[in-house]
């Protein structure tokens, strides 16, 4: 019995390691810097619809996905300057930088301009001096060893007054070499509009095809980006087709494909395991640290032992066929999901995802319904997302102090000598542990 028993915990060992190293595989992606910026409240020039809307959904999803995010809306040259150069002295500590543009372009000469919110545009020298050049943008972020990915969602009409469009090539944005290292991708064809809104969306076809699609798990940046020149050709009846143009040294992924975990047969048991007696209270369970791990019952004494409750069953629990659907199930058991259960894995699902990494208190991490995500929940208590998790000591055990109760007058005193003195309760017996064994159960997120 005790064989197995041995073979038993050694399973769950392997479980555990796999889990622990899920955060470490994360990281090996590297830092990941954006900047984005969306303006669309122009001063002088017309203004558009969906800039703003634009730049705070890509935000969002970039968050999401690891990267750090400084998000600009409806910016001016003086502060994007500003932030552009404290944004730049980061870039070579990062793998991959990130640049999301949306709002009013031109190009002059064979350059792509983008528009500040104040430009006026009044005669052609303005072209240049109130404008920024795409070329300056991608040589500041474009660090030593790192991948540059650009984004811009522009060219939505022709922004130039009257006087000056002559200077300027007529509508759409020219082609970009951003060198070796660079990924560019722009809403339209070079020499076309884009188009700024369609009915019953709040972005443009473009950024509304990105974000629907970016975070899909393990496909690679030329796939995503199929993806989305077909939803805006339905989009648009054809009419914009977005375009880009690589020169990665390696393939890039917003979510990188998950190794499959080494397949371990579990030991065929047909003797029923014995049952462990819960001598440690869970209440004494620490807050997960950085990295998600929880240690049940730490700070006892070394002869007590944790209880072996949904902590270890997340370990071997079957899996359920729809994974998508066995993760809405757990999110909505913790507290963390309140809309239907359908299987339908989509933006609501991810906020789910998000509130639970919220109320644990950990960085978002996978947002997927992957294998790794399922055992983690079903270790959570119910409430998680009602109730964060707080570090409690394990309880200090204290001598209860003997009382004497004296007497205030001579009657009382009387009356208790012709009564038979009770004798103090005998001091409870300490229950002693049952087994030595120490199991650890680890929460990962």
């Amino acid at each position: 019995m005790f064989d197995r028993l041995s073979q038993f915990l050694r399973l769950c060992l392997f479980g555990i390691l796999t889990l622990a190293l899920l955060p470490a595989a994360a990281e090996a992606a590297g830092r990941k810097l954006a900047l984005v910026v969306g303006n669309q409240a122009y001063a002088v020039l017309p203004g558009l619809n969906t800039p703003v809307e634009d730049a705070q959904g890509v935000s969002n999803a970039l968050r999401n996905l690891g990267f750090e995010v400084t998000l600009l809306t409806d910016v001016g040259p003086a502060v994007f300057q500003a932030v552009l150069g404290t944004f730049a002295a980061q870039v070579d500590e990062a793998d991959t930088v990130l640049f999301f543009y949306a709002g009013h372009a031109f190009q002059k000469n064979g350059i792509n301009h983008l528009v500040p919110v104040n430009a006026r545009l009044a005669d052609a020298k303005a072209l240049d001096t109130e404008t920024w050049r795409l070329d300056d943008i991608a040589k500041a972020l474009k660090g030593k060893t790192n991948q540059l990915l650009l984004f811009v969602d522009a060219c939505r009409d022709n922004p130039l007054p009257e006087a000056v469009r002559g200077a300027a090539e007529a509508g759409g944005l020219a082609q970009f070499d951003g060198g070796a290292g660079t990924f560019v991708s722009f809403a339209t064809a070079p020499g076309q509009v884009a188009w700024d809104k369609t009915e019953g969306s709040l972005n443009s076809p473009f950024t509304a095809a990105l974000l629907t699609h970016i975070a899909q798990p393990g496909q690679n940046i030329s796939d995503l980006m199929i993806k989305v020149r077909n939803d805006v050709g339905v989009a648009t009846g054809g009419k914009q087709t977005p375009w880009e143009q690589s020169s990665l040294r390696e393939q890039f992924y917003f979510v990188p494909p998950v190794a499959a975990a080494p397949v371990v047969d579990a030991p065929v048991v047909d003797e029923v395991l014995p049952e462990f007696e819960v001598v440690a209270d869970q209440s004494t369970a620490l807050a997960p640290p950085p990295g998600g791990i929880a240690v049940i019952g730490q700070g006892v004494a070394d002869t007590q032992l944790a209880a072996l409750d949904s902590d270890t069953r997340s370990l071997n629990a079957p899996l359920p066929e729809n994974m998508a659907l066995g993760v809405q199930t757990e999110l909505d058991r913790i507290g963390c999901y309140g809309m239907r259960i359908d299987g339908d894995w989509g933006n609501g699902s991810r906020r789910a995802m998000a509130a639970y990494y919220e109320a644990k208190k950990l960085e978002p991490g996978e947002m997927e319904p992957t294998e790794a995500v399922y055992r983690a929940l079903l270790s959570e208590p119910e409430n998680t997302c009602e109730k964060a998790a707080v570090a409690v000591k394990a309880p200090t055990k204290t001598t209860p102090k003997a009382t004497t109760k004296k007497s205030t007058t001579k009657k009382a005193a009387a009356t208790t000598t012709k009564k038979k003195t009770a004798a103090p309760a005998p001091a409870p017996a300490k229950k002693k542990p049952t087994c030595k064994f120490m199991v650890i159960a680890v929460v990962c997120s």
